[in-house]
């Protein structure tokens, strides 16, 4: 059986995908110590368990006596709010990356992914591919990007399969309580008004378990080639949309009060990701925003539904 190491393994994305992949590899789960997320990785023969900061990735050879068939890294400080433009945050991880990618190669990597984000391409009006020429505006997509393109040729001259799904906006079990969606359907489901900038910049969500498929994919595929791919679904349409939408679900009667909120300047900017590419691998998405909305419906009245699950 094949091995994977995932860094950031107890983040929304990272959890996710662990769950996902664990039946059919050894996972190596490289987690910050004494992290309260800890107990939610589940006890299961195929997951063994790192304790390592992000400053100490360089030790990972030292430790894992095995070789790595990939090396997932998904670890990675000052992701929301004001750390976004901590331009010192971003470059420690900047730094730690680079450590954890030559890492991957003394551990015989056959394939290293690294996590991106729509962040690298910047403020876009136009349709997005992964030839869209990036200019990415906070220090966070700055690094993102400046890492890409160091491990892109780090990797070509290692003889490793360097791939990074860049994520749009996602949404799922287990994803952060402060995000739109989860902030959102929560005051929905409490009936509380709702205020909101216009909503009418376009977007696109995509589900973390149509994410992680599709990390699998490129994981696996033998004719996928290094390189950026665009990971978003199918559904783009005005904000505005998918709010009305998540109010008819819910039936709620909170009161949305679009417009309510000034767009700060980036805010006018929407997304609209062109996702190809990832479709020609032969992935598809599978979950419908309604859906998507429902599980998480179903995780609530459950009492399952918060960032840790």
């Amino acid at each position: 059986m094949k091995c994977i190491l995932i860094t950031g393994a107890t983040s929304f994305i990272g959890l996710n995908l662990l769950n996902y992949l664990l039946n059919d590899y050894k996972i190596i789960a490289v987690v910050r110590p004494n992290s309260q997320k800890l107990e939610n990785l589940p006890v299961n023969v195929n997951l063994s368990v790192a304790e390592l900061n992000l400053e100490e990735y360089d030790k990972l050879p030292l430790i894992i006596t095995e070789n790595i068939y990939g090396f997932i890294h998904l670890a990675w400080n000052g992701t929301r709010g004001a750390d976004r433009e901590n331009i010192e945050i971003q470059k420690l991880n900047y730094k730690y990356s680079i450590s954890a990618l030559h890492s991957a190669a003394k551990l015989n990597a056959k394939i290293f992914m690294s996590a991106g984000s729509q962040a690298e391409y910047g403020l876009q009006n136009n349709i997005i591919t992964e030839n869209t020429v990036p200019k990415p505006v906070t220090a966070y997509g700055k690094s993102k990007l400046k890492f890409y393109e160091y491990g892109m040729e780090f990797c070509k001259n290692n003889n490793i399969k360097f791939v990074e799904p860049r994520f749009f906006s996602l949404y799922g079990a287990g994803d952060y309580k402060g995000t739109l969606i989860m902030s959102i359907l929560d005051k929905m489901l409490k009936n509380e008004p709702c205020d909101l900038t216009d909503c009418m910049q376009k977007w696109n969500f995509l589900n973390i378990k149509d994410a992680v498929t599709g990390m699998k994919l490129l994981l696996e595929g033998e004719q996928v080639k290094s390189g950026a791919y665009n990971f978003a679904s199918n559904d783009t349409r005005e904000l505005k949309s998918f709010l009305l939408e998540m109010k008819n679900i819910t039936n709620s009667k909170s009161i949305l009060n679009f417009g309510a909120i000034p767009h700060n300047d980036s805010g006018k900017y929407g997304i609209n990701p062109d996702i190809r590419k990832l479709l020609n691998t032969g992935w598809q998405p599978k979950i419908s925003f309604e859906d998507g909305i429902r599980d998480l419906l179903v995780l609530r009245y459950s009492g399952c539904y918060n960032e840790n699950f």
